[in-house]
């Protein structure tokens, strides 16, 4: 055993026991890939020709505008993750969130647009991943050919709700999703 050192003191601050959790509560905080529930109407752009995709719910209410989607695990302390899926060139239109937004590519190649109009963008990979700040304006979209995987990471006890740049809300009324009172998506009858 090497020799005592002044700083050796310096441990005792550094240990701690582990806060209790039964094998019944770490199970309520298991999600399975396969048992996620997915939305394919979690947005109002939903569905607007090229942002068709499907919105799985894991950690956190996060900000989906569909009131049925329940995520696999409630609990959420400060941060929401969700799984998007896509098909080829579609995504998310432009819209901002109250709180940070993260991004990790699972699979594909996404192109990530943002600003008031999304002229500015990049092109990220599989495990390539981008930090969105507060309150810009973000889009994205599915370069591949095969349908593809993100997780998204979104800031926050309570991100608030998403708004939408006013053209998308101008391509969003030609569907039959619209905002109830409570800012959720609804289906209306168009006849």
């Amino acid at each position: 055993m090497p020799a005592a050192h002044p700083l050796d003191a310096n441990f005792a601050r550094h240990t701690a026991r582990s806060a209790p959790l039964t094998p019944a509560e770490m199970q309520a905080r298991v999600a399975r890939f396969d048992r996620l529930q997915a939305s394919a109407v979690s947005f109002i752009d939903s569905l607007i020709p090229g942002h068709e995709r499907a919105l799985l719910s894991v950690i956190g209410a996060g900000v989906t505008e569909d009131a049925g989607l329940k995520p696999a695990i409630a609990a959420a302390d400060n941060f929401h993750i969700d799984y998007i899926r896509a098909e080829p060139g579609c995504g998310a239109a432009l819209h901002a969130h109250d709180t940070e937004e993260v991004f990790v590519v699972i699979s594909g190649s996404w192109e990530f647009y943002w600003g008031d109009t999304g002229a500015d963008s990049v092109t990220l990979g599989e495990r390539d991943v981008i930090s969105v700040p507060a309150q810009v304006m973000r889009g994205f979209r599915n370069l591949g050919d095969t349908t593809h995987l993100l997780l998204s990471v979104l800031g926050g006890r309570h991100p608030g709700p998403v708004t939408w740049s006013p053209k998308v809300l101008d391509e969003a009324r030609k569907t039959p999703l619209r905002f109830d009172a409570d800012g959720r998506a609804v289906r209306i009858d168009r006849a």
